[in-house]
């Protein structure tokens, strides 16, 4: 029966709330807070181990964590695994040529060879090839501060993220 003034039911049943919508400043906020935090405890450790080549490229992949989350490049298999990989390729080339131009170019290369190969594509990876081919380090010291450093900021990126209830991070972990 039609009754005047009411609106009809959903055929499915009553209306499920929508979830709150949060303001964009709020949003940015959480950004921003995520990349200051993030790249405040990698700079922190970097400074306290003397092991500054990470920096750059960590700084484009916080950008990626915390403004692009929701991108395949930014989940933590892709954040990890592509930097890496870059890493490797590093070592790999460190060990045939000595630092040229067109050596350089070949370390960035081999590192988007290699993540293509692993379905671990971070573009921020290939500064991270860069900087560790031109820092020569040593297998120990390059591979450790890849591996905890970029731990570090997919975790912060997880604890961040999903401070606001509709920003769901990772969508996967491998």
């Amino acid at each position: 029966m039609y009754q005047s003034g009411s609106k009809p039911r959903p055929a499915s049943g009553p209306a499920s709330p929508q979830p709150a919508t949060v303001p964009m400043w709020l949003e940015n906020l959480v950004s921003l807070l995520g990349i200051g935090l993030g790249m405040g405890i990698i700079c922190f450790t970097s400074f306290r181990f003397q092991v500054l080549f990470l920096i750059p490229s960590l700084a484009s992949s916080a950008i990626m964590l915390f403004m692009s989350y929701q991108n395949v490049f930014a989940q933590p298999r892709n954040v990890v695994g592509g930097h890496i990989m870059s890493a490797l390729a590093a070592l790999l080339i460190l060990m045939i040529w000595e630092p040229a131009w067109w050596s350089i170019t070949m370390v960035v290369v081999l590192a988007g060879l290699l993540m293509m190969a692993t379905n671990t594509i971070h573009p921020p990876g290939g500064g991270t090839a860069t900087a560790a081919y031109l820092g020569g380090y040593s297998a120990g010291v390059l591979l450790g501060t890849v591996i905890v450093d970029t731990i570090i900021i997919v975790l912060v990126a997880w604890a961040v993220n999903n401070m606001i209830a509709h920003r769901h991070y990772p969508r996967f972990w491998i």
